[in-house]
């Protein structure tokens, strides 16, 4: 019965990112103190000041695949897709175009402050914890493993991890520039980056033999790594910071508001742009390279009503056993940030104290469309819902604020996909989630 280690390979990496950036629904609310993250052009009302730790936490994962993909029900039974119960046509047909992949940004800020700067500016200061990831398994391996009865060697290129973990000190201004053009605001935020801890590996080289009751699997890979060491069982753990790793990048935005003198309560249009993070860093190695370059044979994981964290937790070692690594002293290497674009369209609706809008965004090579509500019912309260129903994320979200002139202010952003699940309880959709929280200290006039 055909098994495969890469199902578990992948699945480890998915829980691992599932502790799942800044919440989009903040972007339409005009007094919204943490949307001038997507787009520094904007400006709070308020003066505030984070608190340490909680004062803005993001989370956001992205994948074109998730476990209904991977795990068919037959009866009371789950089951892997190698497994002989569930048909290849079955499983080929729920795998996407492209190859599987999943997506993650972690973001806190340590502190953060903004406030008026003179008339017409405004200008915030933060300094931030960022961890992106991506992961990528070739989708050919899969098809292949699962539907071939062939006994020769294939070759398959394209799977990769690539992780980095670094601290941005940024500062941002934007201002107003009615005097000139009226309605129109620029701003930028330029960021400082210290790396921490980086993994760039490339499966080069990926080949499966399938068998009757087993799969031979060939692998060669290689990766650069920094900010990590090496344990006595073979293994990975964090490093202490060098502070030799360095970088810099640019937030960008410009938005405009013009009147609209006509029917349906629309008393006004915000036009907006953003592209952010452009820019990278250069990570040091604490260990030169990562070497895979070995044959194996296994026969992997059965049926899902056995111990399977037991069964991980071997797969993990076995991996260990066929990994080299050099220790020494390489050379640098660069990561570049996923730059993300946002275009926004907004029209104001004061009668009703509302707005309705279109929010475009293009993150790590994937765009999605989003369209939302937003509703304050008082001045000091924002609540919003929206729905990506264009792209990969396809997922539903809320946002509320609460943001009174001063004191503390609270948010809470959440967008995730349909809770939706088949007969054995096992997620229709795809992984994508997204949490954005924070507490703040509001200085008002």
């Amino acid at each position: 019965m055909k098994r495969s280690i890469w199902l578990a390979i992948f699945m480890l990496t998915v829980m691992g990112s599932a502790a799942s950036a800044q919440s989009r629904g903040s972007y339409f609310f005009e007094n919204s103190l943490m949307r001038s993250k997507l787009n520094p052009a904007f400006a709070p009302k308020n003066d505030y000041a984070s608190i340490i730790g909680i004062g803005n936490f993001n989370v956001d994962i992205a994948s074109n695949v998730g476990l209904k993909n991977f795990i068919f029900p037959d009866g009371d039974v789950n089951y892997l897709f190698l497994n002989d119960a569930v048909p290849a046509e079955k499983f080929l047909s729920k795998m996407p175009k492209r190859d599987p992949y999943l997506q993650k940004r972690v973001e806190t800020d340590l502190f953060g402050v903004g406030m008026k700067a003179g008339r017409d500016g405004y200008a915030t200061l933060s300094l931030s914890l960022v961890e992106n990831g991506k992961y990528v398994v070739s989708g050919d391996m899969l098809r292949y493993a699962k539907s071939s009865k062939s006994t020769d060697l294939r070759i398959f290129e394209g799977s990769s991890v690539c992780l980095a973990g670094y601290a941005a000190l940024a500062a941002g201004y934007s201002h107003d520039l009615s005097a000139f053009v009226e309605g129109l605001r620029a701003g930028a935020r330029i960021k400082l980056l210290l790396g921490l801890a980086a993994a760039d590996i490339a499966i080069d080289k990926a080949g499966l033999q399938t068998g009757e009751d087993q799969i031979s699997a060939l692998l060669h890979g290689t990766g650069s790594l920094s900010g990590i060491r090496l344990t006595a069982d073979n293994g990975f753990a964090i490093a202490l910071p060098q502070f030799n790793s360095f970088g810099a990048a640019i937030d960008l935005g410009v938005s405009y508001r013009f009147p609209i003198d006509g029917p349906w309560l629309v008393e006004g249009l915000e036009l907006s742009a953003s592209v952010c993070d452009i820019g990278g860093l250069k990570y040091r190695h604490t260990l030169s390279s990562l070497l895979l370059d070995h044959q194996f044979n296994f026969t992997g994981i059965g049926d899902l009503t056995s111990d399977v964290s037991a069964k991980l937790e071997q797969t993990v070692n076995d991996l260990k056993a066929f990994t080299d690594i050099d220790p020494s002293e390489g050379d640098a290497f660069a990561y570049w940030l996923p730059a993300s674009i946002h275009v926004g369209a907004t029209a104001l609706l004061p009668q009703i104290n509302a707005n309705a809008a279109l929010l475009y965004y293009h993150a790590e090579g994937h765009s999605n469309v989003m369209i939302a509500g937003g509703y304050s019912p008082y001045e000091f309260l924002n609540l919003g819902l929206n729905w990506t129903f264009i792209g990969p994320a396809n997922r539903l979200g809320f946002y509320a604020e609460f943001i009174p002139r001063k004191y503390l202010g609270l948010f809470l952003g959440m967008e995730c996909a349909s809770l939706s699940s088949n007969n054995r309880y096992i997620p229709v959709r795809n992984f994508t989630e997204s949490i954005s929280f924070g507490v703040n200290v509001l200085f008002g006039e």
